[in-house]
């Protein structure tokens, strides 16, 4: 099952007993700071739960598998997800 943006506004208002109007603008406020943080990249961190990093990959060489010839991938930037304790004990219970 997957959880739209629709269904987490609806847990969230379950939870906290908010209306959905201070639900909208709470999950917006955390998303846009997942934006900031990204796009400043700064390392964010909810302890516990997740952190979210940019790391750059190195440039390489890979082959084309139909034709076998050699294609320079330059240097990117990439995210790093690494899961948390509170969320690795709830997959694993």
């Amino acid at each position: 099952m997957t959880m739209n943006k629709k269904e987490i506004l609806t847990k969230m208002i379950e939870f906290t007993g908010s209306t959905k109007i201070e639900a909208e603008k709470n999950l917006d406020a955390f998303l846009k700071t997942i934006e900031y943080a990204v796009e400043n990249k700064e390392k964010l961190n909810v302890i516990g739960y997740f952190s979210i990093d940019t790391i750059t990959k190195a440039p390489r060489v890979c082959k084309n598998p139909k034709t076998q010839e050699e294609i320079q991938v330059p240097e990117r930037e990439a995210l790093k997800f690494k899961t948390g304790k509170i969320l690795k004990d709830l997959v694993n219970r």
